[in-house]
């Protein structure tokens, strides 16, 4: 008995020692996150381990990361392609959120209002939602009603655009009347927003939203994370630093919060 005791003790620190890591940010509020790498099918699994997966649609791919050696990221190149997450409780009453990616342009902008994402809600395809504005790879992130928002946010504010075939890091927190994006961790502008903008029970779509009807945009997207509350800008940076990410140990364990919330 007290070698089996032991035994389980060591296997208890030895997960702590690993998890630990993945646990630098607060995951309060955290309710999907996709890291890309765990696809069966066309279905890819929300890493909170709270189910909520993603279904690939219209022709959507994973394809092997370019910026991580060995891992997968989302592929939408146009027309109707999709990711779409299905719609619960947490994701169709939020008010204050935050939506973090990691964004790679594959094609100029094509002049159109081209969608990045959409969590549409009765009366409102923006809750919020992204597209290309037309002028350039600036991304336009408005909420419903009054359709406000950044007009193109961009590696250096509003109204600036990102360069093809190369990394970003985006975030949007919203809280109260405000949004704040930054790039690569780093705030970029603040921007007036419906203190309460529009929502309801619709799905959470990446590329084509049928709310909206417009062609999805080009581009590759990679650890996707949504959280009901407004992040600080020291949040953001951890998690574009790979705070969520499962963490290893010479390849023998893998783990995310989503395991020690399961344990618990």
């Amino acid at each position: 008995m007290r070698a089996i005791i032991s035994w389980i003790s060591i296997v208890i620190v030895f997960l702590v020692i690993t998890v630990l890591p993945a646990l630098a940010v607060d995951t309060k509020g955290l309710i999907l996150f996709f890291d890309f790498d765990h696809v069966k099918g066309n279905t890819v699994e929300n890493m909170t381990g709270e189910k909520h997966d993603g279904t690939l649609k219209g022709g959507a791919t994973i394809v092997k990361d370019p910026k991580k050696e060995g891992t997968g990221a989302l592929k939408i190149a146009g027309g109707t392609q999709m990711m779409e997450v299905d719609t619960f409780k947490e994701l169709e009453e939020y008010q204050d959120n935050t939506y973090l990616f990691w964004i790679y342009f594959t094609d100029p902008a094509s002049g159109g209002w081209d969608q990045v994402l959409a969590k549409p809600a009765p009366g409102s395809d923006r809750s919020p939602g992204l597209w290309v504005e037309t002028g350039g790879l600036g991304i336009h992130w408005r909420f419903n009603p009054g359709n406000m928002g950044f007009w193109g946010l961009g590696p250096e504010g509003d109204r600036t655009h990102f360069d093809q075939k190369k990394w970003y890091h985006v975030a949007g927190a919203k809280k109260g009347g405000e949004l704040i994006g930054y790039v690569d961790g780093e705030e970029k502008g603040k921007i007036a927003v419906p203190a309460v903008h529009t929502q309801g029970p619709f799905s959470l779509y990446i590329g084509d939203s049928p709310a909206y009807g417009g062609p999805a945009a080009k581009f590759i997207i990679d650890e996707i994370v949504v959280y009901t509350r407004a992040l600080e800008e020291d949040e953001v940076k951890e998690i574009m630093k790979g705070a969520l990410r499962p963490v290893s140990a010479k390849g023998k364990l893998a783990s995310t919060w989503g395991d020690l919330k399961r344990l618990y």
